[in-house]
């Protein structure tokens, strides 16, 4: 393979031919008119697709750089934070807590599970504490919906912040950070938003600006601290509104990319991703697939699937990548060579792409199980 695959993966995606022009651009400066005019917008267009009216950062990095901001930016050490964790990246969310010396209170539900509310009002409970609740709203490994919404109303309930991980969910499925009361939330132009990689938004609401402003000691350094960012962003608003050296092609081909969303239609570009996760779990449940969650708590983004018993789940995945140059996720952790995961993102979420990886994979085991 020479790098030419179409990927549908949980992200990064395929991105639009008119994306990748505007990424192929000779290189702009990071500050100027130009330049700030554009930045304002993408932010201002993120606020959109965030639905909030608070401030939003664009990060330099990748998803966990802006999570680890989050993080750090709000709670310092010994503070204690409730983490449920149904996968990977729930898992990753305790494992970057702990790095910041918090006391991480973790919840597991059972396996293929969505977090439910009653285990993070259990934990409330018995850990009165508790400063924060950080959460993923779309866990990838597993391609499950976790109901941030009710658990943000009672972490603010009982005072605690929420932090939520929409890395995989904004632009993908119901999002809605004012109105839901979460305090921060993180996302990535790379995948629901079909972009390019090397940006990761941040919306930060006002609890979230007064935790960071307390006076306790936090843990997040310069960079990945919010008030670098808040500072920069009203001492240099008029011509470099960030502190850094910004990636400023991908920032211009993510402005693009958004405005295309929003110009289509937020909501029609949602549900594209959910009739694309229905045709493809339809079509594979007709084939004998099981999927890995019920529908009711399935990813409008991410579909998992258990490999049938009559198949090798690492030889389906290298024929399609090696002979069709599709490339789907694997199976991570305990479901490694097990499971398979598609994504509903950028171009995989296209009919035609829909169809074509369906009939792939009919091809593939009318060859290979008779």
């Amino acid at each position: 393979m020479d790098g030419d695959e179409l990927l549908l993966i949980p992200g990064p995606v395929s991105i639009d031919d008119e994306i990748l022009e505007v990424l192929g651009r000779p290189v702009m400066a990071h500050y100027g008119d130009a330049w700030t005019e554009l930045y304002h917008r993408t932010v201002a267009n993120l606020q959109t697709v965030f639905r909030t009216g608070s401030e939003v950062h664009l990060i330099f990095g990748p998803g966990q750089a802006a999570t680890e901001m989050a993080i750090a930016s709000v709670l310092a050490p010994g503070d204690q934070v409730i983490v449920p964790s149904n996968g990977l990246f729930g898992d990753r969310l305790q494992i970057v807590s702990r790095a910041h010396g918090l006391e991480v209170v973790p919840i597991t539900p059972r396996p293929r599970e969505a977090v439910s509310v009653e285990s993070v009002r259990e934990a409330l409970d018995a850990h009165p504490r508790a400063r924060a609740v950080a959460i993923v709203h779309h866990e990838t490994s597993m391609g499950v919906m976790n109901p941030v919404r009710e658990i943000a109303a009672l972490a603010r309930e009982r005072g605690a912040l929420t932090i939520v991980d929409a890395i995989s969910s904004a632009g993908g499925t119901d999002l809605d950070v004012d109105a839901w009361g979460i305090d921060l939330c993180v996302t990535v132009g790379n995948k629901c938003l079909g972009g390019p990689i090397g940006v990761a938004p941040i919306a930060i609401g006002p609890r979230a600006v007064a935790a960071n402003e307390d006076g306790r000691a936090k843990s997040a350094g310069w960079y990945l601290n919010f008030a670098t960012w808040r500072e920069h962003a009203e001492m240099w608003k008029t011509w470099h509104p960030h502190p850094t050296t910004m990636p400023t092609n991908v920032v211009r081909a993510l402005d693009a990319s958004v405005r295309a969303i929003l110009e289509f239609g937020l909501d029609e570009h949602i549900r594209r991703q959910r009739v694309a996760r229905d045709t493809v779990r339809e079509g594979l449940r007709e084939m004998g697939f099981e999927m890995m969650v019920p529908d009711e708590v399935a990813s409008p983004v991410t579909t998992a699937v258990l490999g049938r018993p009559d198949m090798s789940v690492p030889d389906y995945m290298r024929w399609l990548l090696e002979e069709k140059g599709m490339r789907i996720g694997g199976g991570l952790g305990p479901w490694s060579g097990k499971a398979f995961r598609v994504g509903h993102m950028g171009r995989a979420k296209e009919p035609e792409v829909v169809d074509r990886y369906l009939a792939l994979t009919q091809e593939y085991l009318n060859a290979n199980n008779g």
